[in-house]
C-alpha cells in the first residue's frame, strides 16, 4: 500500500515539475544552430520578405496616386 501511494505521489510530482518546466521555457528563443531555430528563422524571414513586398507595392501605388 505504501509503495502504491509513493508511486502515485512521484507520478503526480513528476507531471507537475514537467508542466512547470515547459511553462517556464516555452517563450525562450531556440538556440542558434538547432532545427527549431532554423524553422523559426525561416518563418520570420518569409514573413519579413512578404511584408516588404506588400510595403513596396503600397509605396508604388501611393506614388502613382500622388
Amino acid at each position: 500500500m505504501v509503495n502504491f501511494i509513493r508511486f502515485i505521489a512521484y507520478s503526480i510530482s513528476a507531471m507537475t515539475v514537467r508542466k512547470a518546466w515547459n511553462w517556464l521555457t516555452e517563450d525562450v528563443d531556440p538556440i542558434p544552430g538547432t532545427k527549431e531555430f532554423d524553422i523559426k528563422y525561416n518563418n520570420v524571414k518569409s514573413t519579413y520578405i512578404r511584408l516588404t513586398k506588400k510595403k513596396e507595392e503600397y509605396n508604388e501605388t501611393y506614388r502613382k496616386i500622388r
